[in-house]
């Protein structure tokens, strides 16, 4: 567990953009939660670029700014609501990190690469919406990170973690699907979508949620999201949203790799996104949050885990 007074969030890329004449810089922030038993995590700012150090390596200068940036604003889960969601917790020494993912299959959680980059052993909860209450607990050292994954502009932002032992399926751990029958062309603009997590609540807050907690949000179009981060980062493969009843509503540091998922209409859930960044201004100020494009990484997945369920993308 990471101790929350250790908990630490960083910072991925600084990105220019042009606004009224002026430039205005948007900090990338990855949405995992760092923290360590010893020492602290760090960012090294080189060449006017903040660089990732997900492990104490470097000392950040005093004038780095440490914005405070889970679910923001969101509402409670109940059991057995989000039966795919799973909580990780990277370590890579003495060093842990705190995301989320989702259970694809009975041996296999999808999460986003920088969640497993840098990390060695994976300890993976299931079937609570108590983070520290897991019902069922594993760990593992078997990783797949996207082989073109570009930790500065956050394309390819993907990773499988492949569980010891299939895990056994109840009311509260079951697979998620994913969007292999969905059109691979369909944008979802407009679309209402979920997205659920351990992570903060509120930018004033440092401490993560021990408590699974989930938020509605809207699919806009990467023309739009392209106006606040830029082309380098919002590709083809990227999804961005925004809080579906008030803008405030947010993902937020803790809540990386885990689901973005949208309701089918016979009631069944898919997951078509992976929670992937924010806004340095922080989770609630409006900024919309970025999301990697599940369909686009289907190929990958189904060579990635030989699953018999995904054959039919590569046919």
């Amino acid at each position: 567990m990471v101790p929350a007074s250790k908990a630490r969030w960083y910072t991925a890329r600084r990105s220019t953009i042009h606004e009224q004449g002026g430039q205005l810089f948007m900090v990338i922030v990855l949405l995992c939660i760092c923290g360590t038993t010893i020492g602290k995590v760090t960012c090294n700012r080189t060449n006017s670029k903040l660089t990732a150090i997900p492990i104490p390596r470097h000392d950040a200068p005093r004038t780095v700014r440490e914005l405070l940036a889970k679910v923001v604003n969101g509402q409670t889960a109940t059991t057995g609501q989000f039966p795919w969601q799973a909580s990780i917790r990277a370590a890579l020494g003495r060093s842990v990190t705190v995301c989320g993912g989702s259970l694809i299959e009975a041996q296999w959680v999808l999460t986003a690469a920088h969640c497993a980059n840098d990390y060695s052993v994976f300890q993976i909860g299931l079937g609570s919406i108590h983070l520290n209450m897991a019902r069922l607990t594993m760990s593992t050292v078997i990783k797949f990170v996207h082989p073109e994954f570009d930790p500065w502009k956050l394309t390819n932002d993907v990773a499988l973690i492949r569980l010891p032992s299939p895990v056994p399926y109840s009311l509260e751990i079951y697979p998620v699907k994913l969007p292999i029958n969905l059109p691979p062309t369909d944008l979802y603009i407009g679309r209402q979508v979920t997205v659920s997590g351990f992570g903060r609540t509120s930018d004033a807050i440092q401490s993560i949620s021990t408590i699974l907690k989930y938020e509605r949000m809207r699919i806009i179009s990467n023309a739009e999201c392209t106006n606040v981060y830029g082309a380098a980062i919002i590709r083809n493969t990227t999804l961005c949203a925004v809080g579906w009843e008030r803008p405030y509503q947010n993902v937020c540091q803790g809540d990386s790799g885990g689901p973005m998922v949208m309701q089918q209409d016979d009631s069944s859930w898919v997951q078509i996104g992976i929670v992937s960044f924010v806004s340095s201004r922080g989770c609630s100020t409006g900024d919309p949050s970025g999301y990697i494009r599940t369909v686009n990484y289907l190929s990958w997945l189904a060579k990635t885990t030989g699953l018999r369920s995904l054959a039919s993308v590569l046919s």
